[in-house]
């Protein structure tokens, strides 16, 4: 089996299944694993992200659909008792879907923090009414 950094390079594992990240530190907990039957090249790969829900779930696979090079994908929150999701991604022309995920993310939070910096100004300069609720 093969394990994956966030590169996307390959190292050699013969006990764990195939993992997105390998932590440094190791009181971190793992936030993201490839799940079983991967393909090879990770041109289409079921990710499960832990500590998430459809908050991010559904936003991840938005932004992954707007990718022209992402074919197909979808994500589920397999039991409501878990506290995790699982993404699939299937690229065109045998591209990596991690990268198309480490981009997607990267194009939320960038978002996140566009729209946070715009309701921070608004919030800022006042201009709403304020709404007191009577006793």
């Amino acid at each position: 089996m093969m394990s994956h950094d966030v590169a996307g390079e390959e190292q050699k594992s013969t006990t764990q299944p195939p993992h997105l990240l390998i932590m440094s530190t190791a009181n971190l907990p793992q936030k993201v694993t490839i799940m079983k039957g991967a393909a090879p090249d990770l041109s289409a790969a079921t990710y499960q992200i832990f500590d998430e829900s459809h908050t991010i779930g559904n936003p991840l696979r938005w932004m992954l659909m707007k990718n022209p090079k992402v074919e197909f994908c979808g994500y589920s929150v397999p039991h409501p008792s878990e506290n995790l999701i699982q993404v699939r991604i299937q690229m065109y022309d045998n591209l990596s879907s991690l990268t198309a995920l480490i981009e997607a993310l990267s194009n939320l939070d960038s978002l996140f923090s566009t729209i946070e910096t715009k309701y921070v100004d608004d919030l800022n300069g006042g201009d709403y009414e304020r709404w007191e609720e009577k006793s």
